[in-house]
């Protein structure tokens, strides 16, 4: 079974928890211990040199001379809360602070003879019960009594181990507090996550198996963040969206392709059949025969373009770039749609710029964009309108338009009509020779050409293409 996100991320809270639990345990109350240990040593050291120094002005080599050695604590032991023994050079005890009767020893005359002040030469304190004199460890700092460098007794400052580690239970104790504070507050961290980032996840993720199982009209996925996971949202529903205009899309392209060959395939069939059974005079087989051709030409084109769409989807148009005049190309293609524009009493306008500049581009593939472009343009014009094709400078680009005034687009329908075999007047398209994939393959066209192709249309008033194409500078 998978861990979700949110059981890892608690799983990762709570080690962080622990661990830090931890660390305050074992490393942060020993470093605090260590500290305080240091720094009570350090004054337990300097006050006992002070009484030391004390003594040694009032007294000249014997320990005998002191009268009241109350003078010379300076109530040092009362604010440090520490006892004191000064004891001669052969370690009996003169005189201590300690009131408490907590001493192993009870006799006044208490001599240490185990006290060797070499034991405190080098880390200069000691932890222990000081020579077993007392019955619970002590921090126990020693200083010499002399003069001219002559010895006669010791200071000897304690202070009891367990008011050290209390003091650093209490510092410890706030480094508790603080620590549960910060995971209080680290919560907040833990419900953004699970607000901004965790549930819109899993409305992603269920949104993500619905459109597997096919399902893209699913609105289950309803997430308004304003950042990176709201934009995966929003591509995700754009994507289904497509998807969804996609099988829609498929079905009508399928559609439309078995029409688009079956309407040519009936007539070639019904034609040759009757041609066979004598329904159709050898007289007029010529005549019946130019319309099977014409078909079969229609089927023919129809391939022909099915093919190359194909082929581009990968590749892209192979195009093989030259310098031309774009006016020789619309004059060609004029003259070429000359007898059809007659027929329906169409009347074509040029206009030229009035600098001419060559351009750089695949010629054949732009002639074909402005036969297909003229194509449709006299197809849906009304009879007796006019159609115009302008051509224009801007920039770096020649601007090439084709105009009619004919039946237009439907708003509706602006967006769709690059896609094969996409016709606005489904009746009226098959009534026509169109395959609906001309405009597809003026798309493609223009798009390899690294260049853009705009339409602009207006139902019941007509419609007009704008391609653009790279120019040559002179």
């Amino acid at each position: 079974m998978k861990n979700s996100i949110l059981t890892k991320f608690f799983i990762g809270y709570f080690s962080f928890a622990v661990l830090g639990f931890l660390l305050i345990t074992y490393w942060s109350s020993s470093l605090i211990y260590n500290h305080l240990l240091q720094e009570d040593a350090g004054k337990l050291k300097e006050y006992s040199a002070i009484v030391a120094r004390n003594i040694t002005e009032k007294t000249e080599t014997s320990l005998n001379d002191i009268q009241n050695p109350d003078d010379f604590f300076s109530d040092f032991n009362e604010v440090l809360d520490c006892n004191i023994l000064i004891m001669d050079n052969h370690n009996k005890v003169i005189y201590m602070t300690d009131k408490t009767e907590s001493l192993n020893n009870g006799s006044k005359n208490i001599v240490i003879r185990q006290f060797n002040p070499d034991d405190y030469q080098g880390k200069k304190y000691r932890i222990d019960k000081f020579y077993d004199m007392y019955k619970t460890n002590t921090l126990s700092v020693v200083h010499r009594i002399q003069k001219n460098n002559a010895a006669y007794g010791y200071v000897v400052a304690h202070m009891p181990a367990s008011l050290i580690k209390k003091n650093s239970y209490d510092v410890t104790f706030i480094f508790y507090v603080t620590y549960i504070i910060i995971l209080i507050l680290s919560l907040l961290i833990f419900f953004n996550f699970m607000w901004f980032i965790y549930l819109p996840l899993k409305q992603i993720r269920l949104a993500a198996m619905e459109y597997a199982k096919g399902n893209f009209l699913y609105d289950g996925l309803k997430v308004n963040n304003d950042d990176e996971i709201g934009d995966v949202a929003n591509s995700l529903k754009y994507m289904s969206k497509q998807l969804n205009n996609s099988r829609e899309y498929q079905k009508n392209f399928i559609s439309n392709i078995s029409h688009d060959f079956r309407s040519p395939l009936t007539s070639i069939k019904g034609y040759l059949e009757a041609m066979i059974d004598g329904t159709i005079t050898p007289k007029e087989h010529n005549k019946y025969l130019s319309i099977v051709l014409s078909e079969a030409n229609r089927l023919e084109k129809l391939t022909t373009g099915l093919k190359d769409l194909n082929s581009w989807n990968t590749t892209g148009p192979q195009l093989i770039f030259e310098e031309f005049s774009m006016e020789n190309v619309v004059a060609e293609a004029v003259e070429t749609f000359q007898g059809s524009c007659e027929k329906k009493h169409i009347e074509l306008i040029i206009q030229f710029p009035p600098k001419h500049y060559n351009v750089y581009a695949d010629r054949g593939k732009i002639e074909q964009v402005l036969y297909n472009l003229l194509d449709n343009a006299i197809k849906f014009s009304n009879v007796g309108s006019k159609i115009i094709i302008k051509l224009y400078n801007k920039g770096d680009k020649v601007y090439c338009s084709v105009k009619d005034f004919g039946l237009g687009i439907p708003s509706s329908s602006l967006d769709k009509i690059w896609q094969r075999f996409y016709k606005t007047d489904l009746s009226r398209g098959r009534d026509k020779t169109g395959s609906g994939i001309g405009l597809a393959i003026v798309k493609e066209i223009i798009l390899a050409h690294n260049e853009n192709i705009d339409v602009i249309s207006t139902e019941g008033v007509g419609t007009e293409f704008v391609f653009s194409i790279k120019r040559v500078k002179k």
